[in-house]
């Protein structure tokens, strides 16, 4: 006999954990840590927190990859309950909707370092909540290099890019220096438009002839792991 009140409760925990990650990406712009989710849910058990994770994963509401950090994706899908044995116990009423989220398709790899050619890379798309987004057209580029660790952008990190052709000083963003891709701060230099590094081993580029284009400002990134 399955006992009613414990699955209403595993329910309730479960409803906790997936409202939580959904609000911590929202305003992190990447995931949170299992231990996040245990102090910011209210659970003792990190095994607990596996649990609920694999399991909002099997209901097709976040994607998941045991083993690695912070390798939490919303996906867009619908549910009306966590509970998947209604016959046993009660609905839980949850605010567990319609994720309010857009897939992003990695276009291709762009370097924290010294400027690299650009090319296109479909291989990747992730689910990034609206709210970080907006209305707005974006896209994601793979990060390759330290240039910008000063900035906690890292070597393997995906950029969430809002498209657009202007920027403001201290804007970090993602340009074009004729065929070579590469991100970085912008600014002035004694007035001269530079791509400013935010590691002190590289140096500004300048960015102030008719190759240099902008290709949209750094708004999120996406994290598997942390180092």
């Amino acid at each position: 006999m399955i006992d009613s009140n414990s699955t209403n409760k595993s329910n309730k925990s479960i409803e906790r954990v997936y409202n939580y990650v959904k609000n911590y990406i929202r305003e992190n712009a990447m995931s949170p840590s299992v231990r996040d989710i245990c102090i910011g849910s209210g659970l003792k058990s990190t095994s607990s927190v596996h649990t609920y994770l694999k399991k909002l994963d099997s209901l097709g509401l976040i994607e998941y990859r045991p083993g690695m950090r912070r390798a939490i994706i919303i996906k867009d899908m619908s549910v009306n309950s966590v509970n998947d044995n209604s016959s046993d116990s009660e609905p839980v009423q949850s605010n567990i909707e319609s994720a309010n989220v857009v897939k992003l398709s990695c276009l291709g790899k762009i370097t924290a370092g010294i400027p690299i050619y650009a090319h296109e890379d479909f291989s990747n798309s992730f689910y990034v909540d609206k709210s970080i987004i907006g209305n707005e057209e974006c896209f994601l580029l793979k990060v390759s290099g330290n240039s910008m660790i000063n900035a906690h952008i890292c070597d393997g990190d995906y950029l969430i890019i809002r498209k657009q052709s202007f920027c403001d000083e201290g804007d970090i963003i993602a340009a074009l220096i004729g065929d070579e891709a590469t991100v970085k701060r912008y600014g002035r230099l004694n007035g001269t438009p530079y791509l400013f590094p935010e590691n002190d081993m590289y140096s500004p580029i300048p960015f102030n002839t008719e190759e240099c284009r902008i290709l949209g400002k750094v708004v999120g990134l996406h994290r598997y792991s942390i180092n």
